[in-house]
């Protein structure tokens, strides 16, 4: 099985996410936490088990209200990143990104 891991961006994203939840709702913060860690024993078990992303090498979990982004790197199942169900498909982040990527994106803002 392999290990399951939160990247930098998608830990802080989660614990914003977690530290406004728990100052309106605690149990509801406490449930969200217990779902992750849930979520992260199944994907150790079963790491192909969700639907392709839309960011090549990637995969998309619904976990509801949240959207993880997942990947296979050297072996560590890796949740990239984090967002709300209710927000739109976000762009990659940098860290999935290929120069291609950043390149087209710089000629598409500057066009």
């Amino acid at each position: 099985m392999p290990p399951v891991r939160l990247s930098k961006s998608a830990e802080r994203w989660f614990l914003k996410k977690i530290s406004e939840l728990a100052e309106v709702n605690p149990a509801a913060a406490r449930k969200l936490i217990e779902r992750l860690e849930r979520q992260k024993e199944l994907l150790s078990l079963y790491p192909q088990m969700t639907e392709k992303g839309i960011i090549e090498g990637t995969r998309k979990v619904s976990m509801i209200p949240l959207i993880l982004t997942i990947r296979i790197r050297h072996g560590i199942v890796e949740i990239a990143a984090i967002r709300d169900a209710r927000q739109k498909d976000a762009h990659a982040p940098d860290e999935l990104r290929t120069e291609k990527q950043a390149e087209s994106d710089i000629t598409t803002r500057q066009g």
